[in-house]
């Protein structure tokens, strides 16, 4: 027999949630619901972002693929009000700093997004202003690492991060497993 109902559940079924960018023709309106950034060096090999091992034994560093940093932060974006991941250079997401100085979190920062020449890789300017969360209330944070981890076919295993030797920045990592998405089948075996 069908169960039915006339509300909607309250856990969405979808583990993953989409990853937007600054679109080239119209400004991304949204409000970030996780509380700080969350970076992470990433390769583009094979037509696809996937993370960095970040130490001497990664493949693709060895292979002499460059790295660069991407910078994630989970947002309701205001048309359609979908919960999204906004993902940004290390440069554009510099511009968030100011706020969370002020704030110290990210969480209720309204921003606006856009790329003045309006071409898809060119620079991006964001403006942020606080949000009322007591007018009207935020989702809760998603789990960012997990949801990347799952977008990129990386094993992920909550528990301490490692610091980075300079910085002391915690430096999020994902062991390699069987099936990884920062390999192909024939490249690789990985260790379980």
């Amino acid at each position: 027999m069908p169960q039915f109902s006339n509300e909607l559940p309250t856990s969405p079924q979808r583990y993953a949630l989409p990853i937007v960018r600054t679109p080239a023709q119209k400004p991304l309106d949204a409000i970030i619901t996780s509380p700080d950034l969350l970076v992470c060096p990433t390769h583009f090999v094979h037509n696809r972002t996937i993370p960095c091992e970040g130490t001497e034994e990664c493949p693709h560093c060895a292979e002499g693929h460059s790295f660069r940093f991407h910078v994630y932060v989970s947002c309701l974006v205001l048309e359609g009000f979908q919960h999204c991941i906004f993902e940004m250079t290390k440069r554009a997401a510099e511009q968030f700093k100011p706020y969370r100085d002020i704030y110290s979190t990210l969480r209720a920062c309204h921003f606006v997004a856009w790329r003045p020449s309006k071409r898809f890789n060119s620079r991006i300017m964001i403006k942020c202003k606080r949000h009322d969360e007591v007018e009207k209330p935020l989702p809760n944070p998603p789990n960012v690492k997990a949801i990347l981890c799952h977008l990129w076919n990386v094993q992920y295993k909550p528990g301490p991060d490692r610091l980075d030797p300079e910085s002391r920045a915690p430096l999020h990592f994902a062991a390699p497993s069987n099936g990884d998405g920062r390999y192909r089948p024939d490249e690789h075996t990985q260790p379980n």
